[in-house]
């Protein structure tokens, strides 16, 4: 492509606003809240039940990421453009998998209701 090539500027500027979540890239907006809605775009799944179920956001713990090297939950972390997100690895997946587990026993119990999550009531 020449340097005056028009798709040069549109490949600079996807580059620019872009994050990539599993080796996968994605533009970002300004609607995206955090890397679950980025990720959703992608069809990449990041369980978050204490963001679907409007709790405070992070209390289940089960959107754990790595944002460029390091751990962070998906649900409060708002996207920035360059931003290397990884979702699946062996490591993290084992922690969502008994942090979900985890949650679901205590909303079962009744040890986590939205007001004890978010702590607003």
């Amino acid at each position: 492509m020449p340097i005056d090539d028009p798709r040069n500027s549109i490949m600079k500027l996807f580059s620019l606003a872009s994050i990539k979540i599993d080796n996968q890239k994605s533009l970002i907006s300004l609607e995206d809240k955090n890397l679950v809605d980025v990720a959703e775009k992608l069809k990449i799944n990041i369980p978050a039940p204490c963001l679907k179920n409007k709790r405070k956001d992070g209390c289940c713990k089960a959107c754990l990421v790595e944002v460029d090297g390091k751990r962070s939950y998906a649900c409060t972390t708002k996207p920035i453009a360059g931003m290397k997100v990884t979702v699946r690895t062996k490591e993290l997946d084992r922690i969502r998998k008994e942090s979900l587990k985890e949650f679901k026993s205590q909303v079962r119990a009744g040890a986590s209701s939205p007001c004890q999550c978010s702590g607003s009531c």
